[in-house]
């Protein structure tokens, strides 16, 4: 299909979701993927690739893609080197009827040193966990049910990516001088701090709303206190996205929500929304510590925003919520 100059389309290719679904070659990972609270799924596609990542925490074990008729099986270098390292046959090109690299792949991962950002119980850990809730393990009586990770607004190509997204960028980049100059406590090298160009989940809830979800770990009060920068700049480019392309946002949305839901990636009980065009920010503190000054400082950079917006209408549905280990979430006031 043609994309658009910007667009929010996720979806894979039937033959790819094929692979995970019931009766699938690859159906042994979704189960293994589901059984292993240390393992989740993202499904990614631009208007070039399409793919099937399995995560531990924010580490991608697994890329799966199909490439001229075979499955192509790939990983960050790293976890390359320590399957070859370990005489395991994991990562190539296979055919179809050359699947059934489970018993290789657990075994890859007990050899993963215990230091990751997965095993040390730090954001990645409480990501996997925040996914997993809303995703996999989700039963269809949730609020809300995550439809994708590491969020991104596509682009038709770089120049048309700078005439978009660089120019919000630019404006969040120069707030980060603004703090240096008003803030003492925030540092005096912000200035040279990018914004990203990326968000952590993407939501929808039962009423219809999107949630742009950006998630911390409260022994990161840097990045809780300086993400109105991070997720102000995604809200503005994602209100910029659905004012040029209405119709384009809601279809897109409601198929990827509908795919994930007959892989299973999502609960089939979730029910069938009527997507509005309302954005909702989000902040996610796992593990929030009542003693942090975190959300103080919190509170100063969002009025700076604001200021720098001539208004109060910056981020002014913002939702702050705290999330522990026994998958709760507690509104936070700020």
């Amino acid at each position: 299909m043609a994309f658009p100059e910007m667009y929010y389309r996720r979806v894979i290719s039937i033959e790819l979701q094929r692979l995970l679904m019931c009766g699938g070659e690859l159906h042994w990972l979704y189960k293994l993927v589901k059984e292993r609270k240390d393992l989740d799924f993202l499904i990614a596609a631009n208007n070039s690739k399409q793919h099937v990542f399995v995560y531990r925490g924010t580490t991608r074990l697994l890329d799966i893609a199909l490439v001229g008729g075979l499955v192509r099986i790939s990983a960050h270098q790293k976890y390359t080197d320590l399957a070859h390292k370990n005489n395991l046959d994991i990562y190539r090109d296979r055919d179809l009827s050359d699947l059934d690299f489970e018993y290789g792949f657990i075994q890859l991962i007990s050899y993963i040193p215990k230091d990751t950002h997965y095993d040390n119980k730090k954001e990645g850990y409480f990501q996997n966990l925040f996914s997993r809730q809303f995703g996999i393990l989700s039963e269809g009586t949730e609020d809300f049910v995550v439809i994708d990770k590491e969020v991104v607004i596509g682009y038709q190509n770089m120049q048309i990516k700078e005439k978009y997204f660089g120019d919000h960028q630019k404006t969040f980049k120069n707030i980060y001088g603004c703090l240096s100059k008003h803030l003492h406590n925030v540092g005096s090298k912000l200035s040279e701090k990018d914004p990203g160009n990326e968000i952590d989940f993407l939501a929808v809830d039962k009423r219809g709303k999107v949630l742009l979800i950006e998630f911390k770990h409260s022994s990161n009060p840097a990045g809780i206190y300086l993400s109105p920068i991070q997720i102000g700049l995604y809200c503005h480019i994602f209100c910029d996205y659905i004012s040029r392309f209405p119709q384009a946002f809601k279809k897109d949305i409601s198929d990827m929500l509908e795919q994930k839901k007959e892989m299973g990636l999502i609960s089939k009980n979730f029910p069938k929304v009527n997507l509005s065009d309302k954005i909702v920010p989000v902040l996610i503190i796992a593990e929030y510590n009542k003693k942090s000054s975190a959300l103080n400082t919190f509170k100063a950079v969002l009025k700076v925003c604001r200021d720098k917006f001539e208004g109060n209408t910056f981020l002014s549905e913002l939702e702050v919520y705290g999330y522990n280990e026994d998958k709760k979430l507690e509104q936070l006031p700020y």
